[in-house]
């Protein structure tokens, strides 16, 4: 017996935990403040400019996409393996011209999801916590950006106390699960090949009312 599942596994558990009635409850909508909050801590760090093509990794429901959308000219893809997740994303962003693709991104086999060098900007939200393998997902997202390309992360300080119910036992499967420091994603990613940037929290989203955990914001390159 090895220390953990086997990936495959992990996939099938993970997606057996995540149904419809879940996806509904995490089909949330940011209003407009939470949306400029977002795009203020953003801002701070990148320019996301018309013309871009942009991958929103591990989309969810399109909470992230939806935020992306208020900027104008943006080329969208989202990447989600979950098909209820998907399900929802179709139905609220497919007339917005979203390009939706269904998989997962953190094993080799995974890089045929996109052409190599093919986007300007990775971004996710609430991901790598939940990566099986992130250093195979941060060598995925390096083979599909361009040279001088982006990847920005936002994800959350969690501790083992808030993985709880069906989940729980995920905590010691995903590697990046209960993370509490600022260095360990930016050290994955250098070990990918990227140069980061700014590694930061979330000032403005973390203000914010509704905030349930503190959340980072770190932009890495892949070099020309």
């Amino acid at each position: 017996m090895t220390w953990r599942i086997q990936q495959m596994e992990a996939r099938q558990r993970y997606l057996g935990k995540i149904g419809e009635r879940e996806a509904r409850q995490w089909a949330q909508y940011l209003n407009e403040e939470d949306t400029a909050a977002y795009l203020a801590d953003l801002n701070r760090v990148c320019t996301l400019r018309q013309g871009l093509k942009i991958l929103d990794a591990g989309a969810g429901t399109g909470i992230l996409t939806r935020v992306l959308l208020s900027i104008d000219g943006l080329s969208l893809t989202a990447l989600e393996p979950n098909p209820w997740m998907l399900l929802h994303l179709n139905q609220q962003l497919g007339a917005h011209g979203v390009r939706v693709v269904e998989g997962f991104c953190d094993n080799v086999s995974d890089q045929t999801h996109f052409l190599a060098n093919h986007f300007d900007v990775i971004i996710s939200r609430q991901l790598v916590n939940e990566l099986y393998h992130p250093l195979a997902a941060f060598q995925n997202w390096y083979h599909w950006l361009r040279p001088g390309g982006t990847v920005i992360i936002i994800d959350g300080l969690f501790t083992r106390d808030a993985w709880f119910g069906d989940l729980q036992e995920e905590v010691d499967t995903l590697p990046l699960s209960a993370n509490q420091s600022l260095a360990l994603v930016p050290y994955l990613l250098e070990i990918a090949g990227f140069q980061v940037r700014p590694v930061d929290l979330m000032l403005t989203v973390n203000a914010r009312p509704n905030a349930r955990f503190e959340r980072y914001l770190m932009v890495a390159q892949k070099p020309v």
